[in-house]
């Protein structure tokens, strides 16, 4: 995707695109929500998550994989995410830097146009306006239709369209290849320095 004027391509989100926000009754672990598997710590190598980070509440462990938890048979499987990350305020941004970005706003639209003409390509999708908590989180169990791509920016607007400080992904997510199938989109499951994505999902 070309960049416009006033918007930056967005290099991130790729592959699986957007990963954590994790809220509910059952936390990433056990009932205490002490608990915190490899497989949500992958996107955080070498940063241990406080006490804190690790309770059962909408602000807990940014930057790690949710769906290692909130997923269908997973530990928070009464709250699977269908879509999910967090949002920072720089690229290389660690997951207990602080820089999580509150108040952002995160859009899941059409990754292509509806073939009976309902939708068109980059339309934002039914409640696919999301908000970015106190440390950037961001999670929804709304089904969308696939494939999807996003967009992030700040602002006050009706949406992202004219806000000016938004990037947009480029590739698109949500569709198994194979099965054309919907799939649950986990950000931080790609984006950190080693994973597909290279970056955090961030807005400059």
């Amino acid at each position: 995707m070309s960049s416009h004027r006033g918007r930056r391509p967005l290099g991130w989100l790729s592959a699986l695109g957007l990963g954590l926000a994790l809220l509910g009754t059952s936390a990433c672990g056990d009932t205490d929500g002490l608990t915190v598997p490899a497989e949500a710590q992958a996107s955080c190598q070498g940063e241990d998550p406080t006490d804190a980070m690790k309770m059962a509440t909408a602000t807990m462990l940014p930057g790690r994989v949710c769906g290692a938890c909130h997923s269908t048979g997973g530990q928070a499987k009464n709250s699977p995410w269908t879509v999910s990350g967090t949002l920072f305020a720089n690229k290389t941004s660690g997951c207990n830097s602080g820089e999580g970005l509150p108040n952002m706003v995160v859009e899941i639209l059409y990754g292509q146009d509806d073939p009976q003409g309902a939708y068109k390509y980059g339309q934002v999708q039914p409640k696919g306006r999301l908000t970015t908590n106190s440390v950037g989180n961001f999670y929804t169990a709304t089904k969308f239709t696939a494939p999807m791509i996003a967009r992030v920016c700040e602002t006050t607007g009706p949406d992202c369209s004219t806000a000016k400080r938004v990037q947009t992904m480029i590739q698109k997510v949500g569709q198994d290849p194979a099965t054309g199938a919907t799939v649950r989109v986990d950000c931080n499951l790609c984006h950190y320095a080693g994973g597909q994505a290279l970056t955090r999902i961030y807005l400059p």
